[in-house]
């Protein structure tokens, strides 16, 4: 078990500072084209790019400057900060030494509902007139394997705490 929570916490920092990232450029971008600031460029064919921070070199490229497109880009990112964010919680839970708790199974929870619910409403809604030749299908089957094996780990992780409190009890 030593193993596990060693593996959990790497990967506890590692997917935060992911989570992180992909909630920083998803600001970013976001100040970027709504305020048109100069990290923004317009290039030939209405496509675009977005600067790293305080430089010329391009960060984020767009195929184009449309509401839509720049709209999808962002909950698309707003999205994945969200997934590795949750994610995160997951590895969190591992790393502790008292295994099955109530915060273990709400973030279990959380984990396999934002990919068994909240993806598929996403991707659906962007797969219906795309901007980008995304395969969303495949992006919501995915998710919906990841959210299933969640789903899965929550219930072993709730049987597991109703059994801890159990025995809790009879000490």
């Amino acid at each position: 078990m030593k193993t596990t929570r060693i593996i959990s916490t790497l990967l506890f920092y590692f997917v935060r500072i992911i989570a992180f990232l992909y909630g920083l450029t998803t600001v970013y971008v976001a100040i970027v084209t709504i305020f048109k600031t100069t990290a923004l460029r317009i290039l030939e064919h209405n496509r675009f790019a977005v600067c790293y921070p305080f430089t010329d070199k391009n960060f984020i490229l767009g195929s184009a400057y449309t509401f839509h497109y720049i709209t999808e880009m962002l909950v698309t990112l707003a999205f994945y900060s969200l997934f590795f964010f949750g994610l995160s919680n997951v590895f969190q839970t591992f790393k502790q030494t008292k295994l099955f708790t109530t915060r273990g199974v709400f973030h279990l929870k959380n984990f396999y509902t934002t990919n068994l619910l909240v993806a598929p409403i996403i991707f659906s809604c962007i797969s219906i007139n795309p901007t980008e030749d995304f395969p969303y299908f495949a992006m919501i089957a995915g998710h919906a394997i990841i959210g299933i094996f969640a789903f899965f780990i929550a219930a072993i992780f709730q049987q597991g705490l109703h059994l801890q409190t159990d025995q809790d009890l009879i000490i």
